[in-house]
């Protein structure tokens, strides 16, 4: 009986679901950062996939479309600030903590929630990735992230939307299943 138990505990299509929205974060994240910084493609599918798989997380639709906007805001004043930052200066660790500082005073003040840990997380990664490619424009670097990020939710926001569609259809079934059998 206990493992009937932990049998029925399996959800096959959410594991397909969360499979679909990887493959395609992983492409189109790949896709988008190597038509222009072909070097830095495989951290344009780790930040698509991260942020879509964030996004996933929340089954709810709503939630989603919340989760998702928090996403695409941090990614916006993380990459804004490293852009800003890298204008005036070159990477250094202390700078990095400096920006990580004054970003999070920012997020504060602009009352982002989480205290805009996404801001943070696309702030330290544009930073580190300057350091890896110094020839990389920061506007470029800043920019690419941004995308990679927005197109990631916008991957998970519409698998969410998938899941609900055929969650729907599903009820639908099971009401004209019903129904028929009465009849």
């Amino acid at each position: 009986m206990k493992i009937l138990n932990i049998i029925k505990r399996i959800e096959p299509g959410t594991a397909l679901l969360k499979c679909i929205t990887v493959l395609l974060a992983c492409f189109f994240g790949s896709y988008i950062t190597g038509r222009f910084h072909e070097e830095s493609g495989s951290i344009g599918a780790i930040l698509a996939c991260t942020a879509a798989i964030v996004v996933l997380q929340d089954k709810d639709l709503k939630n989603s479309l919340h989760t998702g906007w928090l996403r695409v805001l941090g990614t916006f004043i993380g990459a804004l600030i490293a852009w800003i930052y890298l204008l005036f200066y070159t990477f250094s660790i202390p700078g990095m903590l400096i920006a990580v500082f004054i970003e999070e005073i920012i997020c504060m003040l602009l009352k982002v929630p989480d205290n805009g840990k996404m801001a943070t997380i696309t702030l330290v990664v544009v930073l580190l990735i300057n350091r890896e490619y110094p020839n990389l424009p920061p506007w470029e670097n800043g920019l690419l992230r941004f995308s990679e990020s927005a197109v990631g939710a916008g991957i998970g926001i519409f698998m969410v939307w998938i899941e609900y569609v055929f969650q729907k259809l599903r009820l639908l079934w099971k009401k004209i299943d019903t129904h028929a059998k009465r009849k």
